[in-house]
């Protein structure tokens, strides 16, 4: 038995179909003849953003083709989903530095705190060194 080879493009929409259908792993790895479940997982992994895992790529369009017609196209890329893909990761890119802002202003807020707090004689910062 030859084993099968799936481009990126494939692998991707079997993951997204994976995580949209609600279908178990081993019924996913069934319908396309993968070697075994670890196969879909890893592709999970390695094909979709954690952004995209976390909300269950709701963020795609739905994997409504039939498997005949992801078979067909093997080894295209389609562009719509390619600029699914990009709009999601600049939504996510938009979100994680918001939240790094976020962090940068309490970690200068908490940084202040203590600056005041160890004005006023109370001492927070352990010093560097030898056991005190």
């Amino acid at each position: 038995m030859s084993r099968q080879k799936f481009s990126k493009g494939l692998k991707r929409q079997i993951a997204i179909e994976y995580m949209q259908s609600g279908k178990s792993r081993q019924e996913i790895a069934l319908k396309y003849g993968l070697p075994n479940v670890t196969t879909l997982s890893s592709w999970v992994n390695t094909y979709l953003t954690p952004f995209e895992i976390r909300d269950k790529c709701v963020s795609l369009p739905p994997a409504n083709q039939s498997s005949e017609e992801i078979m067909a196209k093997k080894e295209e890329e389609p562009a719509t989903d390619q600029s699914a893909l990009i709009a999601a990761l600049q939504k996510q890119i938009q979100k994680l530095e918001a939240d790094l802002k976020k962090s940068q202003d309490k970690n200068l807020a908490l940084n202040v705190m203590i600056d005041i707090a160890e004005e006023q004689g109370i001492r927070i910062r352990k010093k560097s060194g030898a056991k005190q």
